[in-house]
């Protein structure tokens, strides 16, 4: 079985170092804020929020590596063969931080498929692959928890899809095992040919940027919190086994074996008792530094899109100014044209009303008249008659 060198085991520690310290720097990116991605709307599955696909994208990925992590815990106790143990140790070792890679890619819709593309990759690597040899006896492990954990992803997402009245499942489970059957795993690091490629042409045409961007800063952050508690959840982990790794590739005797013929095995031995010993602390000190530097880095682009967001809303505000401004002078434009009419109707009312006035005093007028007429003819012989 292949055995995983020390250079290699530093190359993987240090990969997975530095992308959980990146993590943080995605907040301050900017990108269209629509309700689903742009996967989601250039694929066909706009009738799942952006949100709940990224929930579920999250979901795969921490599933996936709870599942590699288990299995390869229960091979480690069950093999006899330090070669299977190795091998065991290395696979999760190595896959959670592809893992951790493939599930967080800035489109949720990728991410997701992605996620299942991988562990689908895996399932073939352990059946029928260059990997189908790793584990000796416990090789049925790997592959049944593989398949389980792929049968699980397939029947959550053929129930999402069927819930939210999408018939997409199909066409989805083809493009997975097309992809995983065309580009298999075909080395112990677990790099592969993303399906993230597939989509390139399609997101490279998406115009990002601009006032839509001030809606989705809130998922944004969240997005990269989320991102950085699933790296620390295994970050550390991950530190350890490349360590151990790293050991036992030292400890070797079929690299070491030149050296061993010129150097004495208990000085050997008391330089690995010591490394063996020193671990613990150097591991608490990179875990210190890796903490305060993701600390710092995650205050730094907080406050990055805090400004962003005075930024757009001062953009917003002298838009809306402007806006205000040109409806006021439209309205006055409007009531000055209309003010000529206004006046003249306004003319014609009044002399109507004043005519009609003037036609109800007379009117008053005449009739008191002839009251005060009849009443000095009713009265006037009385008055004589006093």
């Amino acid at each position: 079985m292949r055995r995983i060198h020390a250079a290699t085991a530093l190359s993987s520690l240090s990969l997975a170092i530095l992308t959980v310290a990146a993590l943080p720097l995605l907040t301050g990116c900017s990108t269209k804020a629509p309700t689903t991605s742009t996967a989601q709307a250039a694929f066909g599955t706009a009738d799942l929020p952006s949100r709940r696909v990224r929930i579920g994208a999250d979901h795969t990925g921490g599933r996936i590596m709870t599942t590699v992590e288990v299995a390869a815990d229960s091979i480690i106790k069950a093999a006899s063969d330090p070669d299977v143990r190795r091998n065991a140790l290395a696979w999760k070792a190595n896959a959670i931080p592809a893992i951790q890679t493939t599930t967080h890619h800035p489109d949720p819709l990728i991410s997701f498929v992605d996620g299942w593309v991988l562990a689908v990759m895996m399932a073939d690597y352990f059946e029928t692959g260059r990997g189908r040899d790793q584990f000796g006896p416990q090789q049925p492990v790997a592959t049944h928890a593989m398949r389980s954990l792929v049968s699980g992803i397939e029947s959550d997402t053929r129930r999402v899809l069927e819930d939210a009245g999408s018939d997409d499942y199909q066409r989805f489970y083809d493009f997975v095992h097309d992809w995983a059957e065309r580009h298999p795993i075909d080395n112990d690091l677990y790099l592969h040919r993303t399906a993230a490629v597939f989509a390139a042409d399609v997101l490279a045409g998406q115009q990002i940027g601009g006032l839509s961007s001030l809606g989705t800063m809130e998922e944004m952050a969240l997005d990269a919190q989320t991102m950085a508690r699933a790296y620390l959840a295994y970050t550390f982990k991950t530190v350890l086994w490349q360590t151990q790794l790293m050991i036992e590739s030292m400890m070797d005797t079929t690299l070491i074996t030149p050296l061993l013929d010129s150097v004495d095995r208990m000085a050997i031995t008391s330089t690995a008792t010591r490394l063996l010993e020193a671990t613990p602390d150097m591991i608490a000190s990179e875990r210190a530094l890796i903490l305060a530097e993701t600390e710092r880095m995650l205050e730094e682009s907080l406050d990055r899109t805090f400004d962003m967001v005075a930024g757009e809303r001062a953009v917003i505000m002298a838009e809306v100014e402007a806006m205000i401004a040109r409806e006021r002078e439209i309205i006055f434009e409007e009531l000055g044209a209309m003010t000529p009419d206004l006046m003249e109707q306004v003319e014609d009312t009044a002399i109507s009303v004043i005519d009609h006035v003037l036609l109800r005093v007379a009117i008053g007028i005449a009739i008191l008249v002839v009251v005060l007429g009849l009443g000095w003819l009713i009265f006037r012989p009385r008055i004589r008659a006093a």
